[in-house]
């Protein structure tokens, strides 16, 4: 019974505090784009009762008798399971499997008998009580709306149940004789149900469902005076009407989209310089060796215009110095052709004593300034 309190008291407890928050929340917010109230993991509770009709049937010497076996009382407890709708074939259909533990006190008291034979009268009376129960089902389920799921199940059913069976006999004489036996043990059978389950608010669901089980029969011996036998053969059935509330869980939120990684800095330009004797336009071998590395990497790379500057240092005229950075330039182009590289892809051009690699004062011959940059971009 202790089982039956703890069992009935927490989930009518829960079902209180949850569905006036569910309601305040279906009122106050909308449901999250694409939710599917019906998919994946879900817990729950239930409270409820039960009630049916059962048979104790007694056979002792001389007589056998068949008397009704009533059972009813509460039931409470948690359940849980897990869903899966069939989007390829018909995204109506759900199908599931769930298991549910209730505390029971499911009792039958009034398997009374009282019978006279040959003078006797014999009297008794047979109780049974089950404990617990429990199911594994599975479940084929309709969505008739986005939030209401209708479903049926079927599956395995188990309980404890205890039974007893206690009276005595009267002789005429006026001498009594008593007996009283007990059995208790698991059963097991099966279960049958439908139900219905409506999506009240994101992630919960208000549950009414039915169940049939059957946990077939037992026999225990309940001999008189422990001499005059008698057999006592218990057949267990019940039905099961409860309501609960279930809260499923969300789905697993879809991993981050991979960050795309920063396009790699554009290559700096390649720069080939090519110097000059003073006052000449004639390339040296050391030049001639440069020019090769520029005409290597043009061939190496994708075809790209090659910008071809010469300059001078300041030691003459602006206009002369201005023709012979042209001069200079000019030769390594041409160099570049005889390599291999189009006179199409590259821009000549001569910049004088302009864009000093060594900054100088007027007329200073600075080496470093008496140049041709071979550019690729």
């Amino acid at each position: 019974m202790r089982l039956l309190k703890i069992a009935a008291a927490a989930p009518a407890l829960m079902l209180a505090t949850i569905a006036p928050a569910g309601a305040q929340m279906v009122m106050g917010g909308a449901w999250p784009p694409g939710y599917d109230p019906f998919q994946g993991f879900y817990l729950g509770v239930n409270v409820g009762g039960g009630w049916g009709d059962s048979t104790a049937t007694r056979n002792s010497s001389g007589f056998t008798t068949h008397d009704k076996l009533d059972v009813s009382g509460p039931v409470g407890g948690v359940q849980g399971g897990y869903n899966w709708r069939l989007y390829g074939w018909n995204p109506n259909l759900i199908l599931g499997l769930e298991a549910d533990f209730d505390g029971s006190g499911l009792t039958s008291n009034n398997g009374q008998t009282v019978k006279t034979i040959g003078g006797a009268t014999v009297q008794s009376q047979v109780a049974r009580n089950y404990e617990w129960l429990g199911t594994v089902r599975g479940r084929i389920g309709y969505n008739f709306t986005p939030q209401w799921l209708g479903f049926v199940s079927g599956g395995f059913a188990y309980s404890q149940v205890d039974a007893s069976a206690r009276g005595g006999v009267m002789l005429p004489s006026g001498a009594t004789a008593a007996f009283g036996r007990a059995r208790n043990g698991i059963q097991t059978g099966w279960t049958v149900g439908v139900g219905s389950e409506y999506a009240f608010a994101p992630q919960f669901g208000l549950v009414l469902e039915y169940l049939h089980t059957d946990l077939g029969s037992f026999s225990f011996n309940a001999p008189i005076a422990g001499v005059v036998g008698q057999r006592i053969t218990v057949d267990n059935n019940a039905n099961i009407l409860r309501i609960g509330v279930n809260y499923h869980f969300p789905p697993a939120p879809p991993p981050p989209a991979p960050i795309a990684a920063p396009a790699p800095p554009p290559a700096p330009p390649k720069v080939f310089i090519v110097f000059f004797d003073w006052d000449k336009d004639v390339v040296t071998p050391e030049g001639h060796a440069i020019i090769q590395q520029a005409a290597d990497a043009y061939r190496a790379g994708a075809p790209v215009q090659l910008q071809v500057t010469g300059y001078t240092d300041r030691s003459g005229s602006p206009g002369y110095n201005q023709r012979l950075s042209e001069r200079r330039a000019n030769n390594v182009a041409k160099a570049l052709a005889a390599l291999g590289v189009p006179k199409e892809q590259m821009i000549v051009a001569g910049r004088g004593e302009n864009d000093n690699r060594v900054p100088t004062a007027d007329g200073v011959r600075e080496p470093q300034n008496r140049r041709v940059e071979i550019v690729a971009p």
